[in-house]
């Protein structure tokens, strides 16, 4: 017999998405809609950068992972990872008390000084974030590990450097864009300076890992103010 279809019963078909096989021809929209998805041309390569405007300046965009982070409402892996290839404008401490007891969680850059970014990046991209996994130890010397959801965050030290130096164990595993060799430094007005990991330095109670002027694993007191390189999905 033939195969009888019900009446009334319409299949769900995912829309395709248009976009330019060439990342950076496309708008933040597109690249949002693509992502969430889950439709990434194989042209959108881990390196490619397109530029975002944060609270009226400029700032170039990296890819630095495919496939990488796991969202956060355990649907699966976000196709793309964003990381700013240079500093944000404005320089901030991890932690006001100088304390990195309860590691990343509970951190000023965390609860305060990320969440105020998001809120002045374009209105399209902060509504496309999608809150993914994040590995980090808690701090006080701790080699336990937990997991924050996150829209914008901080990378881990492992996850910059593919080894860990500084930090404890289990954060998270080495991004394609760091592992090709791209460059660890950051500039901050022009010139390389120090930016924040999210991983608490495993030597004393006071201090989160830091990426060095140079591009080298290091460590410096939660107070200190130094650079933002936030990273994100849609």
């Amino acid at each position: 017999m033939g195969r009888v279809l019900m009446s009334g019963i319409v299949p769900l078909l995912k829309a395709p998405v248009t976009y330019n096989a060439n990342f950076a021809d496309n708008d933040w929209a597109t690249i949002i809609k693509a992502c969430h998805k889950n439709q990434v041309p194989e042209t959108w390569v881990v390196g490619n950068q397109k530029a975002m405007t944060i609270n009226g300046a400029d700032y170039v965009i990296d890819i630095i992972g495919k496939g990488h982070d796991d969202y956060a409402d355990g649907s699966g892996k976000a196709p793309l990872t964003f990381q700013l290839h240079d500093c944000y404008a404005d320089r901030k401490m991890m932690n006001g008390g100088n304390t990195n007891s309860g590691g990343w969680t509970s951190c000023d850059m965390r609860s305060t000084h990320l969440p105020a970014i998001l809120a002045l990046m374009p209105t399209e991209v902060q509504n496309g974030i999608q809150e993914v996994n994040k590995l980090t130890s808690e701090g006080s010397r701790s080699t336990t590990i937990s997991t924050t959801a996150d829209k914008l965050f901080l990378l881990s030290e492992i996850e910059i450097f593919g080894n860990i130096t500084y930090s404890a164990s289990g954060e998270g595993t080495q991004y394609a864009y760091y592992k090709a060799g791209n460059s660890k430094v950051k500039n901050y007005n022009g010139s390389a300076n120090r930016w924040w990991q999210r991983s608490p330095y495993i030597g004393n109670y006071t201090s989160f890992c830091a990426v060095s002027n140079s591009g080298l694993a290091d460590y410096i007191s939660a107070n200190d103010v130094y650079c933002i390189s936030f990273a994100f999905c849609f």
